[in-house]
């Protein structure tokens, strides 16, 4: 057999082996190496409505149901941070953030994670719209992105809330990008039993 020969029957392989290469740099495969915990604000004291139990229900859009730290290309393509992860999926990592916050905030006798309010109890729906870096066309992320849209129920009241918040992400270093998400999870969250209070006073 000459060499040509065997240059073309190896050359269908190689090719094969240059495409797997290649994908593992665009996005790793291999299980993710690093967990990252996302935590509440420091508790902002509210004023106590007393007797109230606040249940809470968090979803995501699809997509964001992931434990997967996500950016945002410019192409409208999510894509996941190689090798690095949340605690848990979005949706169970953001229900505990969400209902540490407001159990701290001393402003409510109970706050559970059922999906629906007893009479007199208060509920509080959020889905996450948003919540990943914003990646530009030479792959930095500059920023983070955190959009939450919110129903408060209660009594015959019911409002909307929406939380819209940024964070400088400084490139691509996961360490920054991880704090960017931290500090826009903040500014939000910082607020909530006010503005929840003030949607069911009167």
């Amino acid at each position: 057999m000459t060499t040509r020969t065997v240059f073309r029957a190896l050359m269908p392989a190689l090719a094969g082996l240059l495409l797997t290469a290649c994908g593992g740099v665009l996005e790793s495969q291999k299980p993710a190496r690093q967990t990252y915990l996302l935590q509440p604000p420091d508790p902002v004291a509210g004023t106590l409505a007393e007797g109230v139990t606040l249940n809470l229900a968090v979803s995501a859009v699809p997509g964001l149901d992931t434990d997967r730290i996500l950016a945002l290309g410019p192409d409208a393509r999510l894509n996941p941070v190689a090798n690095v992860r949340w605690a848990d999926h979005l949706p169970e990592v953001m229900t505990s953030v969400i209902r540490r916050t407001l159990a701290d905030s001393g402003q409510f006798e109970r706050v559970n994670t059922d999906t629906l309010a007893h009479p007199g109890d208060w509920q509080l729906d959020i889905e996450l719209q948003a919540f990943y870096g914003m990646q530009s066309g030479d792959g930095s992320i500059s920023r983070v992105r955190l959009l939450m849209d919110a129903i408060v129920s209660c009594g015959e009241r019911r409002e909307r809330l929406r939380m819209n918040e940024e964070a400088p992400a400084g490139g691509s270093n996961v360490a920054r990008l991880v704090a960017a998400h931290q500090q826009a999870l903040d500014r939000a969250l910082r607020s909530l039993p006010a503005r929840l209070a003030t949607a069911c006073s009167g």
